[in-house]
Order: C-alpha cells, then sequence, then structure tokens
C-alpha cells in the first residue's frame, strides 16, 4: 500500500512539474514553430514605444512574437538597424520570409551588452515578411529597431 500512495505522489508531481520542461524555452530552438503565425510568450516586465520607424524596448521576455512586418510588392533589399543587447538569458531576431523560411538576423546570449546600432541589410521576398523575437530563461533584454518600411508592433498583448 506504501508503495502505491509513493508511485501515486511521484505521478502527480511529475504531472504537475511537467517533467522540468519550460515550454516557451522549449521554443528557441523550434524553427517550425518559430516560422508560424502564431506568437507565445510570457512578458514579465517592459518599458516599449514605437516612434515613427523606430522601436525601443526594454523588457524581461521568453518565447515569441513578432515585432515587425511588410507585405512586399517584389523581391527587395531593405537596411534594418538593430541594438540587441542581453544582461541575461539569450535572445534573437529572426527574418521569416513568405514560404516560413527563417534566417537569424542576430543572437546573443547572457551578459552581451550592445552599445551602439548596427546596420545590416536584409533580402525580402514578394509576400510577407517578418520579423520575430525569439528569447528564452526569463531574458532580460534592450531592444532597439529601425526600418524604413513595414509595421512595428510592440512585444505582447497592447499593440
Amino acid at each position: 500500500m506504501k508503495r502505491l500512495i509513493a508511485a501515486c505522489c511521484i505521478i502527480v508531481t511529475l504531472l504537475c512539474t511537467g517533467c522540468g520542461v519550460n515550454y516557451m524555452n522549449s521554443l528557441y530552438s523550434k524553427d517550425d514553430e518559430i516560422s508560424s503565425d502564431t506568437n507565445s510568450f510570457s512578458l514579465d516586465k517592459d518599458e516599449q514605444s514605437i516612434d515613427g520607424q523606430a522601436y525601443t524596448g526594454k523588457l524581461e521576455f521568453e518565447g515569441m512574437d513578432t515585432i515587425w512586418k511588410y507585405n512586399a510588392e517584389d523581391d527587395m533589399e531593405i537596411e534594418l538597424s538593430y541594438l540587441l543587447s542581453v544582461s541575461k538569458g539569450k535572445a534573437k531576431l529572426v527574418l521569416i520570409d513568405p514560404s516560413g523560411k527563417l534566417e537569424t538576423l542576430v543572437e546573443n546570449k547572457d551578459k552581451t551588452i550592445q552599445k551602439d546600432m548596427e546596420t545590416i541589410k536584409m533580402s525580402l521576398k514578394k509576400g510577407e515578411n517578418r520579423i520575430k523575437l525569439v528569447a528564452s530563461n526569463k531574458a532580460q533584454i534592450e531592444l532597439k529597431l529601425s526600418v524604413d518600411v513595414g509595421d512595428l508592433n510592440n512585444i505582447g498583448f497592447n499593440r
């Protein structure tokens, strides 16, 4: 009888803890989920603003959320300026083309502090292109983005 009770307690504990797997953290390396149209995240702290075509934010974030969208009429190339500092955890910005192909634009890990904005060229395909912020381990992030085209969005539900 004691063994049965102990076995039940172990099973209940495993079910309640999910075997120690944090779903938001697991998204970081799942390209098929990142490239989907869905967003899934945990946002604990945020200070965000959008001024024209420039986004600024300080976040404690894990999971993934779409921060930029643009429906290109033709294949084209644009410039994106960014600053991605990560004082805890890890974070990356990924470009998703209309076919769902994913390209990591920048990835920074624990204690990577970027002082100045950097500019990169991005090749966009005809159709809807998106950039997602993806992070894990309750990443503490400072993010700045500047792009001449498309729609910038705050991270989270208050868009």
